[in-house]
């Protein structure tokens, strides 16, 4: 075991320097007691392969716009989406949430790249076909998991449920705007969102209203 001169304390593992002073220590080292899990390794392994990638992508987003005489609020758009991805992604590797809850999120990382999309490029495209679109394909979702396991699919995913309703009738926002080339996918959205609500309220509404009040006093 390998012990600091200065310290008085003895270390297992393959330390070097003692942690407590940085002054080197002797001795043989000796198997630690408690060693690093090979998950914990191989999830930091993925973070910062994942980070390096990221890194790379933004670079290249930026450099490549630059030459291609891209607009700058495009490639600051691009590089956000890029961030935001990295994010999504780094959760998955460090918390491993169950599979819905990841489809849960991915829905609103879809939303959110396209709502810093629409900024970067002022497509009305993505105000009348990819947001209402990737909204009302959530909401469908969740409309058929709420039918078939009612209270207990409240009870694990509320919040992403009340997401979708606001997010449902938000779309009906750039109809009034004047930002979308066509209202019809808005009204289908805001209209799925509101079979929702109606479901909520017929089959699990004390369930959503406390799971609503959790959410909201947090």
């Amino acid at each position: 075991m390998r012990r600091c001169a200065e310290c008085e304390v003895s270390f297992s593992g393959d330390l070097s320097r003692c942690p407590l002073c940085g002054h080197a220590l002797h001795g043989d080292a000796v198997p630690a007691a408690f060693p690093v899990s090979e998950v914990e390794r191989t999830s930091k392994l993925a973070r910062r392969l994942l980070a390096a990638a990221t890194l790379a992508c933004i670079a290249v987003a930026i450099i490549g716009g630059i030459a291609a005489g891209a607009h700058a609020l495009g490639i600051a758009a691009l590089s956000a989406a890029l961030a935001i991805s990295y994010l999504f992604l780094r959760n998955v590797i460090v918390h491993s949430p169950d599979f819905l809850r990841i489809l849960e999120r991915y829905f609103l990382l879809l939303l959110g790249v396209a709502a810093l999309w629409f900024v970067g490029t002022g497509s009305t495209a993505v105000t009348t076909y990819a947001i209402p679109l990737i909204s009302t394909a959530a909401i469908v979702l969740n409309t058929m998991l709420l039918a078939v396991y009612r209270t207990m699919f409240v009870s694990g995913y509320a919040k992403y449920l009340l997401y979708n309703l606001v997010i449902g009738v938000a779309p009906l926002a750039f109809v009034l705007l004047g930002l979308t080339d066509w209202p019809v996918p808005a009204f289908i959205d805001a209209g799925a969102a509101v079979v929702l609500g109606i479901l909520l309220l017929a089959f699990a509404r004390k369930q959503s209203a406390e799971e609503a009040r959790k959410l909201f006093s947090a």
